[in-house]
């Protein structure tokens, strides 16, 4: 009869053994987080410290690499144009174009104030002179954009290369010297 009974130790290893397989799967799925998050982290950092290094940020990354293919005489006026602003030391002039409100495809409403930055006073009061046309061009080509392309930092990095190219068009601009050097958003609500 003492043959007929099992012993009890032997059920007691098999309980932890689930135990301890559970606490190695929670700590492969921390693990598992962990690297996903420090990995998303850096993707970020990369992200953000290339968008600050480049010095073209209100055009796409396609013209900076244009810039690169351009004869040595268009980058040595190019240079010549450079150095000649920063001797001069002045600080960069902008003129506010207006707050425009327009119904984007879709049904949504965007806001945006617009500043251009100019050359100098002078090619400000040329811009002013042409307000009316531009202000035109504009109301256009933002009611033709879907809230989607403006969702993200490069549509927006987009339009800005796209509003500094349609004002100098108005303006029948042949260089930003002739023109507005750069396009910029001071509110831009999309609702």
């Amino acid at each position: 009869m003492a043959e007929a009974k099992k012993p009890a130790p032997a059920v007691e290893p098999n309980a932890a053994a689930p135990k301890a397989k559970k606490n190695v799967i929670l700590y492969v799925v921390i693990a598992l987080l962990v690297l996903v998050i420090v990995v998303g982290g850096a993707f970020a950092t990369w992200l953000f410290m290339t968008i600050s290094a480049n010095q073209n940020f209100g055009e796409p990354a396609a013209t900076t690499e244009a810039h690169a293919e351009e004869p040595a005489s268009d980058k040595k006026a190019a240079k010549k144009k450079e150095k000649k602003k920063t001797e001069a030391g002045a600080p960069p002039v902008f003129d506010k174009l207006d707050t425009y409100t327009v119904n984007l495809q879709g049904g949504t409403v965007l806001q945006t104030e617009i500043h251009v930055q100019v050359a100098d006073e002078a090619q400000k009061e040329v811009v002013k002179s042409y307000l009316p046309r531009i202000s035109s061009q504009v109301n256009l080509l933002l009611s033709s954009k879907k809230q989607e392309e403006l969702a993200t930092l490069e549509g927006k990095v987009a339009l800005m290369a796209e509003l500094k190219q349609t004002i100098n068009k108005v303006l029948d601009a042949k260089d930003d010297e002739d023109g507005v050097m750069s396009v910029e958003f001071k509110t831009f609500i999309v609702q």
